[in-house]
Parts: structure tokens; sequence; C-alpha cells
């Protein structure tokens, strides 16, 4: 994985927690839905090999 995919996996990483974060503290709807959203979206670029994720966050 090269410096540039591992800050690539970490800005989604952070951009994702924030969002669980807002939603923790503001537990609407709409800010689900946004979770929610957002899960998917990290979801389908892993899975689709638009992000790399390290092997060690991988759960077997």
């Amino acid at each position: 994985m090269s410096n540039w995919e591992r800050l690539e996996w970490s800005k989604q990483v952070t951009a994702l927690n924030e969002r669980i974060r807002d939603f923790q503290g503001d537990p609407s709807p709409d800010r689900l839905e946004q979770a929610i959203t957002q899960l998917r979206a990290y979801a389908e670029a892993a899975s689709s090999g638009g992000i790399e994720i390290p092997a060690h966050f991988i759960a077997i």
C-alpha cells in the first residue's frame, strides 16, 4: 500500500468517524441516513477497489 493510498484510506475513515459522531451527538433520522449513506459509499469503494484497506483492518 503506497503512502498516497494509506492517506486516502485514513481520510475516508476520519470522515466516516466524524459522520457517526455527528449522528451520536444528535440522533435524528436525517443524520442516521447520512451516516448510513457514507457507510455504504465506503463499503462500495472498498469492494470495488476504489480504496485499499490495510490487511490488518480486514476481518476474515
